[in-house]
């Protein structure tokens, strides 16, 4: 089971508002095993929460490029929690397609199923996490398809997801029963 428990039912009305704030308005799962821990520290979610909408709600990165960054992040850090709801969620809403999703945890940017664009993209997620940073040649390549705004929204989009996998790693959070589950070989 998880290492920190999640807030218990009934909550009371400030607990479920903050709660039932997260995430997508048209979502039918129930209010995340990550959301729901959260919120034995409220200060702590509703920051978190102000930080994770904010990669959604008035976003420069398109969501295709947002999604595969998020998951090839989840991947690498062997997060399959946040990878479960990411594919199962939010890939079909970016078009990102199921064996696209897979091939994020199975396999690299040389993927042949991947564009020029896609490739780069995948091998900056993996610079940035083997070496904290880009390169000059991964910045201007990936400035071919996005502008400067978009470079540094991608910069915090991913370090805020590996903030969010490590978080849900140490809370040992299962995969809940709507989410995806690791492609066989992953």
């Amino acid at each position: 089971m998880t290492r920190v428990a999640p807030l218990a039912q009934p909550w009371n009305d400030e607990d479920a508002a903050n709660i039932n704030s997260w995430g997508h308005p048209d979502r039918t799962y129930e209010p995340l095993l990550l959301v729901r821990s959260l919120q034995r520290h409220p200060n702590l979610a509703a920051r978190l929460r102000k930080m994770g909408e904010s990669l959604y709600l008035d976003a420069r990165l398109p969501p295709r490029v947002r999604t595969i960054a998020i998951l090839r992040i989840c991947a690498l850090l062997r997060c399959e929690y946040e990878w479960g709801g990411q594919a199962a969620f939010w890939g079909p809403i970016a078009g990102v397609s199921d064996d696209e999703c897979d091939a994020l945890v199975t396999s690299g940017p040389d993927d042949p199923r991947w564009t020029a664009s896609d490739r780069a993209l995948i091998a900056a997620v993996d610079e940035l996490e083997r070496s904290g940073s880009w390169s000059e040649s991964t910045w201007s390549f990936l400035g071919r398809d996005l502008d400067d705004e978009q470079r540094m929204e991608l910069l915090v989009a991913i370090g805020w997801y590996r903030t969010i996998c490590t978080l849900c790693n140490g809370l040992a959070l299962p995969v809940e029963g709507w989410m995806r589950r690791w492609p066989s070989g992953g």
